[in-house]
């Protein structure tokens, strides 16, 4: 597994982990309710003044019953009682109990000192069907599930502060406010802002680790093609020197390249023709010079037999330069067979080389020179001396050439 999966994993591992204080169990449930509510308000001098409205805008406790609920909205008594922490906080508008008469919900207003389990269990003993708080000023209409253990008697939900006020306005006014609440869709584990952060942290280390890889990445994909392209000058170099020292010749009339059983050049696969020039590399096969150099420029080698044109003139390459180059063609193959092909192919076709020219230096009578034969031979000097032929099963035309060279010199 490389670096960056390994930092991928753990982030992974992270987004997993339940936040601190999230257990199992007790505690904090794993999903939360909605409360589906509708509130109705009418005066009875004014029938304009009637509406209601209805919205999933209600919150359950978390330990609350789910369950619907109905009933009229009343508020404690006095404004310093609305949130009911007092023990002695009464509900002088709920209507009596019994007779047929509907139920009754409590309006509390949040905090005041006191719990949730406290203001619940108030309303109940006071005999509301069910407890309707809501938050903070300056909150909005935001609801938060609320924890009460110990008031687990009737249904409590939390609504937002700005629907709260705008309920207990119209109770002042002397509106009857009813509510009805409905159990709403059920929701996903709720997100705390332990959540928030652990998934936040997450999110940071995988970016962070994607962007590192990827610059690591592109680093080194910059550095390769940097080594490559300066590999490739300097062989580029090495080989122009090459093929300087390799044998250049004019065709003429009568030629056997240039008669009806002439074999064509295999790089532009046409015929040779009286007075083009040819080059002859270090196998003996020939080729138009104006083919020919570009291609060993860019591969160095015979296109017909792979000799290696820098090892069979001796040129030496470096050793880095050679690494360089054996990984980037041997990609996917064997080395050592690509390699070891190519050293018998050299050592052979140094050898017929440098035999063909003792053969023309020894028997002069035999291959008189003309006027139109421009047979030319740079840095005679530089050439590999002889060594023992390896046989070519691989390639009939080079075993016919060392036949020939064979006889010439014997």
């Amino acid at each position: 597994m490389s670096s960056g999966a390994a930092v991928l994993a753990l982030a992974a591992l992270l987004c997993a982990a339940p936040p601190p204080g999230a257990r199992g169990g007790g505690g904090v449930a794993a999903a939360v309710w909605p409360a589906w509510v509708n509130v109705s308000w009418e005066d009875g001098g004014d029938r304009n003044r009637s509406g209601w409205e209805a919205s999933e805008s209600g919150l359950y406790g978390l330990d609350s019953p789910l369950q619907a609920a109905a009933g009229v909205l009343v508020l404690p008594d006095g404004r310093d009682s609305f949130n009911a922490c007092s023990a002695r906080t009464n509900f002088s508008g709920a209507p009596p109990p019994g007779g047929g008469s509907p139920g009754w919900l409590a309006l509390i207003q949040r905090g005041g000192g006191c719990s949730f389990a406290d203001k619940i269990r108030l309303a109940a003993e006071r005999g509301a069907a069910a407890a309707v708080i809501y938050n903070y000023r300056g909150t909005g209409n935001e609801v938060l599930p609320m924890s009460h253990h110990g008031a687990e008697n009737i249904v409590a939900i939390m609504i937002g502060n700005l629907k709260g006020m705008e309920i207990l306005h119209r109770i002042e006014s002397g509106m009857k406010v009813t509510m009805v609440i409905e159990v709403g869709k059920k929701h996903g584990p709720w997100m705390n802002q332990y959540s928030i952060f652990f998934i936040s942290v997450s999110f940071f280390i995988v970016t962070a680790a994607t962007m590192g890889y990827f610059v690591f990445y592109s680093a080194r994909r910059l550095r390769i093609a940097r080594a490559q392209s300066r590999t490739q000058r300097q062989l580029k170099a090495k080989a122009k020197k090459a093929i300087e020292q390799l044998q250049l010749r004019t065709l003429k009339q009568g030629d056997k390249e240039t008669g009806p059983d002439g074999d064509s050049c295999v790089v532009c696969i046409e015929l040779y023709k009286p007075n083009e020039v040819v080059r002859i590399l270090t196998c003996n096969h020939l080729f138009h010079k104006n083919c020919i150099d570009p291609w060993l420029l860019e591969h160095r080698t015979c296109p017909m037999c792979k000799c290696d044109i820098l090892k069979a003139l001796g040129v030496e390459v470096d050793v880095e330069v050679a690494e360089s180059v054996q990984a980037t063609v041997s990609s996917g193959t064997s080395n050592v067979s690509i390699v070891n092909e190519e050293d018998n192919q050299s050592e052979t076709a140094s050898s017929g080389y440098a035999s063909v020219q003792e053969a023309d230096e020894s028997a002069p009578g035999e291959h008189a020179p003309s006027e139109n034969d421009n047979m030319q031979l740079v840095n005679n000097e530089s050439q590999p001396s002889a060594v023992t032929v390896l046989p070519h099963v691989d390639n009939p035309s080079f075993e016919a050439d060392e036949t020939q060279v064979c006889k010439v010199r014997s």
